[in-house]
C-alpha cells in the first residue's frame, strides 16, 4: 500500500496511530477507521489530545485539594485572558511531570454533553466570508463520496495513477477499491478495513494540475513527507471536492479548539483520575483473578464439552445409521408390497388363463380319447402286420445273406482270376476257355441274383407272380445244375493240366469246392421253397393288410395335422 500509518495533526501536536496489521491474499495492509457517529469520533480525538497533553503538564503539588484547584481556576478566569497560541497550546515539560499511559477510558461517559458548553471565542484559522458551521455538511453522515484518481510513487519507480473510491467522513478522507462503490451505494455503510485514511486536520487544500492530469487537488501539511495528489474527472467535480475538503478542515480546527478548552478543564481532574485509576487497577486485578478462575472452570467445562461432543457425534452416527437402516427397510417393504400387488395381478390373470386352458384341455381330452381309440385299433392292425412282416423280413434277411456270400465268392474268383492270368501265360487258349466259362458263370450268377430279387419283389404282388417265381426258380435250378456241371468240367480241366498246374490247383480247388457247396445249398433251398406255396399266399394276404394299415395310418396322421393348428390357436391367444 502507499502508506503504513496515519498521522493526525491537531494544533501543531502530532499523535501517531499505528494501523492494524492484517493479511489479505498474502499482502499486508494497515487500516484504521473511526466508525462511530460524529460526536463519538470527536470525543476519541479529544481524548487522544488530552492524553498527549497530560504527559507534558505539571502535576499538582501534593497536599492541594480540588477546592484549591477550583479557586485557582476562577482567579485565572477573572484575570486577563491568555493570548491564543499560534500553533496550538505551548509544549511545556516541567520537572515534576506524570506520564499517562493508555487512553482514559473511564472518562468516555463524561463527554456526552460537552457540546452544550460555551467554546472559546478565538480561532486563528482564516475563514472565508459567508461560510458558516451549518454549511460544512452533516456531522453525523458523509460529506461527499466518489471515484478519484490517486497518485502514488514507490521507491526507485515512476509515479503511477490508480482509481480509488473516496469517502469524506468528517475530518477524514477514506479511500477504498473502486469495487466498493456498489456496496456503499446499497448499504450506505463504511467498511472498517479501507485501503488508507488521510486526516485533514490542519491540512491545506489547493487545486491545480499535474503532468498527465488536469483538475487535480493537492493535500499538504508540514508534517507530511510529500503532498498527496488526487485528480477529479472534470472541473465541476474538482470544485465540489475542493469545497467539501476545505469545509472538513474547518470542522477539524474547531474540534481542536474545543479540545484545548477541554484539556484546561481536565487538568484539574488529574489527581481524581489517578485515584480512580488505582481503584480501577485493583478492580482489574480482582477481575483478572476471577476471570482466571472462570477460565479454569471454562477449561474443565470445555473438556467435558469435548467429551460430550464426541459422545454426541457417536450418537448422531448411530442414529444416522439406524435412520438409514429404517429407510432401507421401508424401501424394501415398499418394494415387497409393490411386488406382492404385481404378483396378485399376475395370479389373477394366470387363474383366468388356467380356467380357459382347463376348458380347452377338457375338449382336447375328449378328442384325445377318440384319437387314442383309433390309435389302439391301428396298433392292433399294425401288430398283425408286424408279425407278418417279421416272417417276411427273416426270409429276406436270409436271401440277402446268401447274396452277400455270392458277392464275396465272386470277389474271390476275381482275385483268383488275376492270379491265374499271371501264372497261365503259356496256356493262353486254356485260360481263355476258362475265362469264357468264368464269364458265363458270372453271367449266370448275376442272372440268378436278378431272378432272386425279382422273386423277392414279385412274391408280394399276386398269386400269378408266385407261379412265375416258381418257374423262375425251376429255371434257376436247371442253371445251378448246369453250373455244377461246369464246375465239374473245370475240376477235370484243372486236373488234366499236369504238373504245371499243381500250384494253381492248391489255390483254386478249395474255392471251387466252396462254390460247389454253395450252389448245392442254393438248389436244396430252392427245392424247399418250391414246396412253400401256402406261405407265399399268406405273404400276399399280409401285404394287402399292410397296405390297408398304411392307408389308415396316413389318414389318422392327416387328421392329427389338421387338428394340431386348431389346438395351437387358442393356446397362442392365451
Amino acid at each position: 500500500m502507499e502508506r503504513t500509518g496515519v498521522r493526525v495533526f491537531a494544533g501543531g501536536d502530532i499523535i501517531e496511530h499505528d494501523l492494524d496489521k492484517q493479511t489479505n491474499m498474502g499482502k499486508k495492509r494497515r487500516a484504521t477507521f473511526f466508525s462511530l457517529p460524529g460526536r463519538i469520533s470527536f470525543i476519541r480525538v479529544s481524548i487522544g489530545l488530552i492524553e498527549h497533553k497530560m504527559t507534558t503538564k505539571t502535576a499538582p503539588k501534593p497536599g492541594t485539594t480540588p477546592k484549591e484547584l477550583k479557586a485557582k481556576k476562577d482567579s485565572k478566569k477573572k484575570g486577563n485572558a491568555p493570548e491564543p497560541p499560534k500553533n496550538g497550546p505551548p509544549k511545556t515539560s516541567p520537572p515534576n511531570t506524570i506520564e499517562k499511559k493508555g487512553i482514559l477510558r473511564s472518562l468516555s461517559f463524561q463527554f456526552s454533553n460537552l457540546t452544550r458548553k460555551k467554546c472559546n471565542d478565538y480561532d486563528l484559522t482564516p475563514e472565508e466570508d459567508g461560510v458558516g458551521y451549518d454549511e460544512m455538511g452533516p456531522v453525523l453522515g458523509v460529506q461527499n463520496y466518489g471515484i478519484l484518481m490517486k497518485k502514488y510513487k514507490r521507491k526507485n519507480r515512476a509515479a503511477k495513477w490508480a482509481k480509488r473510491f473516496f469517502v469524506l467522513k468528517e475530518c477524514f478522507l477514506i479511500y477504498y477499491a473502486t469495487s466498493y462503490k456498489k456496496v456503499f451505494e446499497k448499504t450506505r455503510r463504511i467498511d472498517l478495513h479501507p485501503k488508507g485514511i488521510i486526516p485533514l486536520i490542519g491540512c491545506s487544500i489547493v487545486s491545480g494540475g499535474d503532468v498527465d492530469k488536469k483538475n487535480c487537488l493537492l493535500i499538504a501539511h508540514p508534517q507530511l513527507p510529500t503532498a498527496i495528489i488526487v485528480a477529479a474527472a472534470d472541473h465541476q467535480m474538482q470544485e465540489k471536492w475542493l469545497k467539501a475538503l476545505r469545509s472538513a478542515t474547518k470542522i477539524s480546527y474547531k474540534n481542536t479548539v474545543v479540545g484545548e478548552t477541554m484539556i484546561r478543564e481536565l487538568e484539574n481532574r488529574g489527581v481524581l483520575l489517578n485515584e480512580e485509576k488505582k481503584s480501577y487497577e485493583e478492580r482489574l486485578e480482582a477481575e483478572a483473578k476471577a476471570r482466571k478462575q472462570e477460565h479454569d472452570r471454562a477449561d474443565g467445562l470445555a473438556k467435558d464439552k469435548e467429551e460430550l461432543e464426541v459422545e454426541r457425534e457417536k450418537l448422531i452416527r448411530t442414529t444416522k445409521k439406524l435412520k438409514d437402516d429404517l429407510q432401507n427397510v421401508k424401501n424394501e417393504l415398499k418394494m415387497t408390497n409393490e411386488m406382492k400387488k404385481t404378483l396378485e395381478q399376475e395370479k389373477m390373470s394366470l387363474n383366468s388363463k388356467t380356467e380357459h386352458l382347463q376348458a380347452n384341455m377338457e375338449s382336447l381330452n375328449i378328442e384325445k380319447e377318440k384319437i387314442h381309440e383309433q390309435l389302439q385299433e391301428i396298433v392292433r392292425e399294425r401288430e398283425k402286420v408286424l408279425i407278418d412282416n417279421q416272417n417276411l423280413s427273416t426270409d429276406k434277411c436270409q436271401l440277402n445273406n446268401r447274396l452277400m456270400e455270392i458277392e464275396t465268392s465272386r470277389n474271390c474268383i476275381m482275385t483268383e482270376k488275376e492270379k491265374i492270368e499271371t501264372l497261365l501265360k503259356m496256356n493262353e487258349q486254356k485260360t481263355q476257355d476258362l475265362e469264357k466259362e468264368r464269364q458265363y458263370y458270372t453271367m449266370k450268377t448275376s442272372e440268378l441274383m436278378d431272378h432272386l430279387k425279382e422273386v423277392s419283389d414279385q412274391r408280394d404282388l399276386t398269386e400269378s407272380e408266385l407261379k412265375e417265381q416258381m418257374m423262375a426258380r425251376m429255371g434257376a435250378e436247371k442253371q445251378l445244375q448246369a453250373a455244377e456241371k461246369a464246375l465239374e468240367h473245370l475240376e477235370m480241366a484243372l486236373k488234366m493240366t499236369g504238373a504245371q498246374m499243381t500250384e494253381l490247383q492248391e489255390h483254386i480247388m478249395p474255392d471251387v469246392h466252396k462254390l460247389r457247396e454253395f450252389f448245392e445249398q442254393c438248389a436244396e433251398e430252392s427245392r424247399f421253397e418250391a414246396n412253400r406255396t401256402g406261405i407265399m399266399r399268406n405273404a400276399v394276404y399280409a401285404r394287402k393288410s399292410i397296405r390297408r394299415s398304411k392307408r389308415g395310418i396316413r389318414s389318422s396322421i392327416r387328421k392329427k395335422e389338421t387338428a394340431a393348428p386348431q389346438i395351437k390357436e387358442p393356446l397362442m391367444q392365451l
